[in-house]
């Protein structure tokens, strides 16, 4: 089993991405299922980080929602339902399992600036690539990862805390693993605004975890 890790970007405007928009201080965190109806609009469950108010109000306004609800409030978010019509370009991507032999595996990661890690998995490379190449012009990615499905990638997620996944996602999202290194321990402290030397601490932490699962 094979899986490509792609980061997607959807277009401007798209439905509820356009919370993330302007600047606003809300931002995604996860997606943890979605489903394409025979009518072409989606309903997708997540989980959000953010003023619930001004989330209600953005939703609320948008035209392309038909429905949402949120849920597990607490004081950094909640659990949200929105069901929703797509652009044609999103529509198409969600689309890729139903027009080839690949699926998603969930959940989905969010990046702080409102795109989309998504691990597709298939049998073979060719047949990962051939959805890609099916994918609509009108979305942006890029391939971060081709080769074996880690089965095991949701169990070291779940050795570390809330706040160690996202300190995880903001050095990821930076570039703090790619070689070379395109990101230091303050940029990744200013994009979570917390002191360098938690940074650190917390990097420490979430690779000691990681490396002593693999050692297990």
């Amino acid at each position: 089993m094979r899986a490509i890790t792609v980061t997607v970007t959807p277009p401007e405007g798209a439905p509820p991405n356009r919370l993330f928009e302007d600047g606003t201080d809300v931002y995604p965190e996860r997606v943890h299922n979605f489903n394409v109806l025979d009518d072409g609009s989606i309903v997708l469950l997540g989980r959000i980080r953010g003023d619930l108010d001004r989330i209600r109000a953005i939703l609320e306004a948008d035209p392309d929602v038909l429905g949402f609800s949120i849920s597990g409030e607490d004081e950094r978010g909640g659990l949200v339902y929105v069901h929703s019509r797509p652009p044609p370009a999103v529509a198409a991507f969600l689309g890729l399992p139903h027009e080839h032999e690949v699926f998603f595996d969930f959940p989905v990661e969010a990046t702080p600036d409102g795109r989309y890690r998504v691990d597709v998995v298939g049998e073979t490379n060719e047949v990962l690539q051939a959805a890609l190449a099916d994918v609509h012009e009108g979305i942006e990615f890029s391939v971060e990862r081709i080769g074996p499905y880690l089965e095991e990638r949701g169990d070291l997620a779940a050795l570390l805390t809330e706040r160690q996944c996202e300190v995880l996602a903001a050095a990821r999202d930076l570039g703090y693993y790619r070689v070379p290194r395109e990101a230091t321990h303050r940029d990744i402290a200013d994009r979570l605004d917390i002191a360098t030397g938690t940074v650190a601490e917390h990097l420490q932490k979430i690779e000691a975890r990681i490396i002593g699962a693999l050692d297990a």
